[in-house]
């Protein structure tokens, strides 16, 4: 009877010090999400990110508004890093739109607005293929298609040299047909 207190003497300590743990590990958890929620609500209020995909998230929203695209496409990549699930349609999305926007910006002769436009559609299918009922992507990616075709008829850049059916390679000695 004595071993039997005994053991459960030291059992019911036991289930105290880990109940105390676990309040102790959900308090700070707890702690953190407030957190997390206090700077989604006013990100000019924090001097630091928190390291959740969504203050991530608002980061780059605020970023965004703020005029630094750079910053704010870095920050989507990040947030496209994270697999959230639930964010990442909408970060495929908002990166999608940065790098339209500077396309659009850019006059036709500029080099660098057909690879954006490139990167811009990517991010839409991206969305899509995530969510297929983001009409804003559908529109976004209309337009970008509209500014650089896919179709080879429509696009005088995808026009290349005919090559003929038929060449054939000659060396000393003798004469080998290529397909």
């Amino acid at each position: 009877m004595n071993k039997f207190l005994v053991s459960a003497h030291w059992l019911l300590n036991l289930t105290i010090v880990g109940s105390a743990v676990l309040v102790i590990v959900t308090a700070v958890m707890l702690w953190q999400k407030h957190q997390v929620d206090a700077y989604i609500e006013d990100p000019a209020a924090f001097d630091e990110v928190p390291s959740d995909s969504r203050a991530q998230f608002a980061n780059a929203i605020q970023l965004e508004r703020l005029g630094e695209h750079d910053l704010a496409l870095d920050k989507w990549t990040q947030v496209l890093g994270t697999h959230d699930a639930s964010l990442l349609p909408a970060a495929y999305y908002n990166r999608g739109n940065i790098n339209l926007r500077e396309a659009l910006s850019m006059t036709a002769s500029d080099g660098r607005q057909i690879p954006l436009v490139e990167l811009a559609k990517q991010d839409y299918r991206s969305a899509l293929s995530l969510r297929p009922d983001m009409w804003d992507a559908r529109y976004n990616l209309e337009i970008a298609l509209r500014v650089v075709s896919e179709d080879p008829a429509n696009n005088d850049d995808f026009e290349k040299n005919v090559i003929s059916s038929r060449r054939s390679i000659e060396s000393k000695g003798f004469k080998v047909d290529l397909p």
